[in-house]
């Protein structure tokens, strides 16, 4: 009766597990997990809102004139004084005129925009990336676990089933049936809390994906890139932010606080009544001397804005080469326990038959062949989780030098 229902128990929890597990699909790629992921994130309306600022920059630098034209009256009268027919009437239409620099600067300000939205595209794709791989090694590495949880669950399963038998025949005592069915317990328990694990990597990425399916493949070829160059995308993104707030610096210095325009009017007047009306067009301009006094906390703001662009900028340059260093420490460090671990399996696969073998002729006791197949268990996990770990460490190390997915 034991064995029937722990047979039932496990069958059911397999039964469940597959209904819960990702699917995996050969098709599918990793950029087009990618681009599953961009579409959906709420990144996307403030890049939209990004570029839209970007073309508007540009599109205030080629324009003509910097501000609108308009359009001025005067009308003067002595009806109210004197009442000789005195009259005077001015309409002029008055061009607001780039200050000298003014232009050039600010297209410089609209050709920075747009260089930083291509690299702040880039950069979110790459930091993207980085969240996507690391998702996919974890929903990996925690499926292993757990998979390997129910391998290490279903081979006691089969321990116990056989030292049930021994124990109706009398060949074992009951202690040793208890001693299995303990041992049972303990990796059903470890197989529930891995599968909560996994559900909630899975969770994670169907929030950040919408995606039901993994793909089967997400192995990575190792990056030949040694280095973190200025084309890294975090690094690229804080320079052409520096730039950006250079050019606005030096944009918001070449402005005055007061425009310069070109009047062209008309101007129609008459003595008194005896008088011919005289009709008169002209030409005036106005300039200001000097800048304004709020000029200064301005400059000094853009200015200051830019500093914070060229530390961040130091800032990212530290952090790259920070994680670059980490990646390739990991990498390597990883390299030599993979190396140790093949070794390691060839002998405790050997060793792990040949005590199997002894437990079954009776050679060895329960409690000697449970402690046995618990050392092999624990070096075939090991082993497994490193290949496993050894794969998120490549996809590791090629985010570190910049490549996107």
């Amino acid at each position: 009766m034991i064995v029937s229902l722990t047979v039932t128990a496990a069958t059911q929890a397999a039964t469940r597990h597959e209904e819960d597990a990702l699917a995996t699909d050969a098709s599918l790629t990793l950029s087009a997990v990618l681009s599953a992921a961009e579409q959906r994130h709420p990144v996307q309306r403030l890049l939209a809102a990004q570029a839209a600022t970007g073309n508007a920059e540009a599109r205030y630098g080629s324009r003509w004139m910097p501000e609108s034209v308009q359009l001025k009256a005067f009308h003067m009268s002595d009806r109210t004084f004197d009442d000789i027919g005195a009259n005077e009437s001015e309409l002029a239409v008055s061009f607001p005129v780039w200050m000298p620099g003014e232009k050039r600067a600010q297209k410089a300000v609209g050709d920075a925009a747009a260089v930083t939205r291509v690299s702040r595209e880039a950069g979110f794709r790459w930091q993207l990336s980085g969240e996507i791989r690391r998702q996919l090694w974890d929903i990996r590495l925690a499926r292993r676990q757990w998979q390997f949880a129910q391998e290490q669950e279903q081979r006691l399963q089969e321990v116990f089933e056989q030292v049930a038998r021994f124990t109706e025949a009398g060949e074992l005592a009951r202690a040793d049936l208890l001693s299995t069915m303990q041992q049972l317990a303990v990796w059903k328990a470890e197989t529930i809390a891995l599968e909560a694990e996994y559900q909630d990597a899975a969770r994670s990425y169907r929030s950040l994906t919408s995606l039901s399916v993994v793909p089967e493949h997400i192995e990575e070829v190792l990056s030949d890139k040694d280095d973190a160059g200025p084309s890294h995308p975090a690094l690229s993104l804080a320079s052409d932010r520096m730039a950006e707030a250079s050019a606005v610096a030096e944009a918001v210095s070449q402005t005055n606080g007061y425009r310069p325009t070109l009047d062209v009017f008309w101007r129609g007047f008459r003595g008194d009544r005896m008088s011919t009306s005289v009709d008169a067009v002209g030409i005036g301009f106005s300039v200001p001397l000097g800048k304004s006094p709020r000029k200064g906390p301005e400059i000094a703001r853009a200015w200051e804005a830019y500093a914070q662009a060229e530390s961040e900028y130091l800032q990212a340059r530290r952090d790259v080469e920070l994680q670059l260093h980490e990646a390739r420490h990991q990498l390597e460090t990883l390299q030599r326990q993979l190396h140790n671990s093949e070794a390691m399996i060839k002998t405790a696969v050997e060793k792990y038959d040949l005590d199997r073998m002894a437990f079954d002729l009776g050679e060895l006791s329960t409690n000697q062949w449970l402690r046995r197949l618990a050392e092999f268990q624990e070096i075939e996990r090991s082993h497994q989780l490193l290949q496993v770990r050894y794969g998120a460490a490549i996809a590791a190390y090629n985010q570190a030098v910049g490549e996107s997915l």
